[in-house]
């Protein structure tokens, strides 16, 4: 196993404590810290030295060996060899052989340098690696999984390890030893330990862009592999429209309807989410079913492609094709109406159609409502979705106001509606209120106020107006209900007498508008009546 003895010298430097000095020792040696590691030769177990110190020689060393987790040392080894060792050389990175070793049982053992025991400078350095105290170890390997794919992109490697143990040769297994692993193209790596019954496990995550791996496990001088293929599963598409030729106006969105499966491990076919691509730039996304769907907007003629996006765990399915006829801009809005509410909503009526030719069921567009005020410049105020051959009613999210202007537009296609001024009379209730406040049950009550209008940029008295007084019970649950009405007088004035009756909220409500005039509310006045 000399091809592994630098990695696992490295690794056991890394796991092994840092640097430490005996009392009363040297502070450090200033060299690197030396490696330690095990060796077999015929039924002996040794102790191997590589030395990394220019500070002290070999002759200076002595090696002790104790239980993990216990400091009480069970052997002192000596090197042999170290006459080898010129005086004019500090002998950097020479490797030397303790004699052999007897210890209490099989398992594993640190190996701690001490250099210059017992002086003055003395060094320890502590933790330079494992002694595996058993004969001959026995490493087998086997996995979870028989290939790396989606479907076993998580693959766990057990195994086992068995040695001789050094007293009574019996062939057991070998606790509590650690090992060094690594599996190639996922580049992990890391040490493993095995338990009472000498097993252990290692996991490892593979991502699409790996290919057949190697496991690899290495124990002193036992080297174990494993390879593993990886499998490519094939995808399936299917598109059920558009298919074909396909004709549509300028500007639509014909709809792309499909479905993507794959071929499981086990044979089944399976839906998939994936992410697809429609022509040179438009992307949709199946979902968990593998269903599709998504508007594709026509602006050009030519063959466009329906295909799923490239990842190394799936075999690509042949893209699906359709040939989009020279569109035409034939795109049309007809019976448009528009119309303002007394609450300031903007609400279009129409149906969107074609001048001539035909188009997919389905084909959509994207419709604007634009508003201009006066002396200003058209702007979106929001947009919805309109069927081809459908009728549609749409309300604009802005609020309108006296008199602005406004309009549809076709987004794609770029045609505009008509124009319509909508707009009505602002109207306002003020002064409002209902009193006395905190009044006895059966006293009675005066609701009261003023309703103007502002025609131009004036408010003045609105009369002959109808006022509706509403109220709600501050009992849990209660609704607004309408107590009575009165008109304005002409100077906009109105006021209704009631009787106390019980605690709760009222409000005036202008509501009988004309067609020419908006709705307003009145603020809530709560009332306690004892």
């Amino acid at each position: 196993m000399k091809k592994f003895t630098a990695v696992l010298a490295a690794g056991l430097v890394t796991c092994a404590a840092t640097l430490t000095v005996a009392p009363g020792a040297h502070a450090g040696d200033g060299g690197a810290r030396s490696r330690t590691e095990t060796v077999l030769e015929g039924d002996k177990v040794y102790a191997g030295y590589e030395h990394m110190s220019s500070h002290f020689r070999p002759e200076d060393v002595t090696l002790k060996i104790h239980a993990r987790g216990d400091s009480e040392v069970l052997a002192s080894l000596r090197l042999e060899g170290t006459d080898a060792c010129p005086g004019t050389s500090d002998c950097y990175e020479d490797t030397f052989r303790s004699g052999p070793v007897t210890l209490p049982a099989m398992g594993a053992y640190v190996i701690d340098v001490v250099a210059r025991e017992g002086q003055p400078n003395e060094v320890v350095q502590r933790g330079t690696g494992y002694l595996n105290y058993g004969l001959n170890p026995k490493l087998t390997l086997s996995s979870n999984r028989p290939w790396i794919s989606y479907d076993n992109a998580n693959i766990k490697v057990s195994g086992s390890l068995v040695a001789e143990d050094p007293k009574t040769h019996e062939v057991k297994p070998f606790a509590g030893v650690g090992m060094y692993y690594r599996a190639r193209e996922s580049h992990g790596e890391g040490w493993v330990w095995t338990d009472e019954a000498g097993r252990f496990t290692s996991s490892e995550y593979f991502d699409e862009y790996s290919t057949a791996t190697t496991f690899e496990y290495m124990f002193d001088q036992q080297y174990e592999s494993l390879s593993l293929p990886f499998r490519k599963q094939a995808l399936k598409l299917k598109v059920d429209a558009p298919t074909g030729t396909v004709t549509a106006p300028y500007g639509s969105e014909i709809p792309v309807r499909g479905k993507v499966t794959r071929i499981a491990d086990d044979g089944t076919e399976k839906p998939f989410a994936t992410e697809l691509r429609i022509g040179a730039s438009d992307t949709v996304v199946s979902g968990a079913n593998g269903t599709f769907s998504q508007g594709y907007a026509v602006k050009q003629g030519g063959e466009v492609s329906v295909r799923t996006t490239d990842s190394n765990w799936f075999t690509a399915p042949a893209p699906h094709t359709f040939t989009l006829a020279t569109p035409p801009r034939t795109s049309k809005l007809s019976d448009v109406q528009a119309k303002v509410s007394k609450y300031r909503e903007v609400t279009f009526t129409g149906k969107l159609g074609v001048t001539q030719g035909s188009y997919p069921a389905g084909t959509k567009a994207t419709v604007s409502i634009d508003r201009r005020p006066t002396g200003g410049s058209w702007a979106s105020t929001g947009t919805f979705e309109a069927t081809y051959g459908a009728s549609f009613s749409a309300s604009s999210p802005k609020k309108a106001d006296s008199g602005a202007e406004w309009r549809l537009r076709l987004v794609g296609p770029g045609v505009n509606g008509s124009t319509s001024k909508l707009g009505r009379t602002y109207t306002k209730i003020w002064n409002d209120g209902v009193s006395p406040e905190g009044v006895r049950k059966g006293t009675t009550l005066t609701a009261k106020g003023g309703l103007m209008r502002k025609p131009g940029s004036t408010w003045r008295p609105y009369a002959g107006q109808k006022v509706r007084v509403w109220f709600k019970a501050a009992t849990a649950g209660s609704a607004w209900k309408e107590l009575g009405s009165t008109k304005t007088l002409s100077d906009g004035s109105f006021s209704k007498k009631f009787t106390a009756d019980r605690d709760g909220t009222w409000q005036m409500r202008y509501t009988d508008t004309v067609s020419t005039h908006y709705a307003d509310y009145g603020t809530e006045d709560y009332v306690d009546v004892r």
